[in-house]
């Protein structure tokens, strides 16, 4: 395994650029690790689960980790609340509800891990 297909980690502040910035981090990660064709899910996919991360108004971490022609994505926080997809797309005036139904339409897996105090909310985007 090259060094530059390792795991990579960023630390995230909780506000409105935490999700852009990630997205912006994983852009350069895919191309760097050949895996571009994944850009537009993995990308929206990073953008959601770090947007619901970013609420909780903490540091957090996102991680991105390639794996055979797959990106697995990993968004840690210490918050105590699981994440629930929520039917939100039948009240139009909602503002939120739309992030893990949206995760749940483009990864092919997804799911939620505690590790100690801290939560892991993770998502695997395949070709």
């Amino acid at each position: 395994m090259i060094e530059s297909r390792l795991p990579y980690e960023i630390s995230l502040s909780p506000n409105t650029a935490a999700a852009p910035c990630a997205r912006l981090v994983l852009e350069d990660r895919l191309r760097e690790w050949g895996l571009t064709e994944l850009l537009e899910d993995a990308g929206t996919v990073t953008g959601e689960l770090v947007a619901n991360a970013a609420r909780l108004g903490e540091i957090f971490e996102a991680r991105f980790m390639p794996e055979d022609g797959a990106l697995l994505i990993e968004v840690v926080d210490s918050s105590p609340d699981e994440p629930r997809v929520r039917d939100a797309f039948g009240d139009s005036d909602a503002e939120g509800g739309r992030g893990l139904l949206i995760v749940e339409a483009l990864a092919a897996h997804w799911g939620v891990r505690r590790e100690g105090s801290r939560k892991t909310v993770w998502a695997r985007v395949t070709r």
